[in-house]
């Protein structure tokens, strides 16, 4: 009897261990570093994969698991669309962000989305904050879930970026700002600047580093492309010096390889004074870098500049991955590296293709739209605002006149609908009605539109068609209706694999809420991605 009764015991301990092994909650990654790269296309990498060292994009995608058809369901407006989905895992629709700006109807000005009047900049003049951020972000629920014990942490070369990488809970949020050359951050977080950080603005080691001069990395010859500046050679120099004020040289120096330098040694100085990892209590890490210097067709492949920032990228990646195996170790810290929607072709690409493109002038637009409401329906500011192909028709003013606000709308959609470049038009009304795939079009400008800040107009351009300013000047990427990128989940003991299923950008954040073993986002709508262990 005793015999049986000690086989029993066995059998339920063992069980009871598997079971537990199997559904062990308090498995957690100690840190958490969420990378965004602006302008990061897999297929320059697949390009450079054979000029890559091993520790740097090779060891993320070969020993981690990687998502190469990684998909957008919704139109972005900019690099700050696609940090708010990555942090909320959910649409535009649902998290407010439309673009790096927007149309204030209530003050007819075009402001910074992350605009703030409540809060002041500290080592800056601009007041951000992510109040215009609807949803909550997976960091907000990871300091919710552990009573803010959690420290969460973002680092951007844009305020708008960093700010929305960090959610409404973040510890802090830094920055480079650009009129003042120093790391700053918001009033909003209550700790302000941290003071190691506050110290690289006083005593000359951020100086040292925005006093830039970039010339290639390895020997000109061994390079693909010619310089964007001289199609002859693969040599070039740019120099910190040749700018007058503060806020051009910083400009410029964002668009180095050096601003991605900048964040990788604040990224290891965030870690190591700010002691992430150290506990049990997973602590979280955002980053953006970027691959976009500042020079023509900075889209493409196609120069010895964009070949080298990728490669100086490369290094820079490795020494992240070196510091948070050495300071927190592989197994204990998540890894997520991913990219943001962006155009692959420029327009002097397409002309000199004679792939159709062309320019749309939005303000020539808005101005012969305005004076055909006014032929039907007599004088006023019928077109009170416009940003972003979004057209924001003066409903005031058609309730003081008696007049049917739909007929006017209806007016507009069809008179838009006769310009050159357009695709496709629509009022916000009519796409509340809307259902379809994550494939369709109007169903992923629907989800691009959120009702309190959108237009009472949208509209789509014909692929390769560019929207252009007053003075000519490109405002944002060429039009595509499909864009594509890549996810890799590295360290905590994934396994590394090439998933070739096809998930969605928004889906990232959940499957990290299922990882950390915490409710999703309030208004998420991806799913988790399967991940082997």
């Amino acid at each position: 009897m005793k015999r049986w009764f000690f086989v029993i015991i066995v059998v339920f301990y063992t069980s009871s261990l598997t079971m537990a092994q199997h559904f062990k909650t308090d498995e957690k990654p100690q840190l958490v570093v969420n990378v965004l790269v602006e302008g990061l296309q897999f297929e320059h990498i697949s390009r450079l994969w054979n000029y890559f060292g091993e520790g740097g994009f090779k060891r993320l995608i070969n020993e981690g698991t990687f998502f190469p058809n990684t998909q957008f369901n919704y139109i972005s407006g900019g690099s700050t669309t696609d940090c708010a989905s990555l942090m909320t895992g959910t649409l535009p629709a649902h998290h407010g962000i439309l673009g790096d700006f927007f149309f204030e109807q209530k003050t007819r000005e075009v402001i910074p989305i992350t605009f703030d009047g409540k809060s002041v900049g500290i080592g800056s003049q601009e007041n951000h904050s992510p109040v215009n951020l609807f949803a909550s972000t997976f960091t907000d629920v990871l300091k919710v879930s552990t009573n803010a014990q959690s420290k969460v942490f973002s680092i951007a070369l844009n305020a708008s970026n960093a700010v929305l990488l960090g959610g409404h809970t973040a510890d802090c949020a830094i920055w480079l700002d650009t009129e003042s050359g120093k790391l700053a951050t918001s009033s909003f977080y209550e700790k302000g600047l941290p003071s190691w950080c506050d110290k690289m603005n006083t005593d000359f080691s951020l100086d040292n580093m925005t006093d830039f001069i970039w010339q290639p990395l390895y020997a000109p010859f061994t390079y693909n492309y010619p310089s964007a500046n001289d199609i002859s050679s693969k040599d070039f120099l740019y120099k910190a010096e040749k700018y007058k004020t503060i806020a051009e040289k910083i400009t410029a120096f964002k668009s180095t390889p050096f601003a991605n330098k900048l964040v990788r040694k604040l990224a290891i100085e965030t870690i190591s004074k700010e002691k992430l990892g150290k506990t049990i209590i997973t602590d979280v890490l955002s980053l953006q870098f970027t691959v976009n210097p500042h020079i023509p067709n900075a889209q493409e492949l196609l120069s010895s500049e964009k070949e080298d920032i990728y490669l100086r990228l490369d290094k820079e990646i490795k020494l992240l991955l070196d510091s948070v195996d050495l300071l927190i170790g592989k197994e204990n810290a998540l890894v997520i590296l991913t990219a943001n929607q962006s155009g692959n072709m420029s327009m002097e690409t397409m002309k000199k293709h004679r792939i159709n493109c062309g320019r749309f002038n939005a303000s020539r637009a808005m101005a012969l739209l305005n004076n055909y409401l006014m032929l039907l329906n007599g004088q006023g500011n019928w077109v009170e605002g416009y940003f972003s192909k979004n057209i924001y028709l003066n409903r005031r003013l058609a309730e003081k006149k008696s007049l049917d606000f739909k007929q006017i709308q209806y007016q507009a959609e069809q008179f838009m609908m006769d310009f050159q470049g357009i695709q496709s038009v629509y009022t916000t009304e009519n796409l509340a009605y809307t259902n379809g795939s994550d494939y369709d079009l109007t169903q992923k400008i629907k989800n691009s539109i959120n009702f309190r800040r959108s237009g009472t107009i949208v509209f789509t351009l014909l692929p390769g068609w560019v929207e252009v300013d007053g003075k000519e000047n490109i405002v944002g990427p060429s039009e595509r209706t499909h864009h594509q990128t890549f996810v890799a989940f590295y360290g905590f003991g994934i396994k590394p694999q090439e998933n070739l299923q096809t998930i969605q950008f928004v889906d990232i954040a959940p499957t990290l809420c299922n990882l950390l073993s915490i409710p999703p986002p309030n208004a998420c709508v991806g799913r988790i991605i399967p991940l082997n262990k």
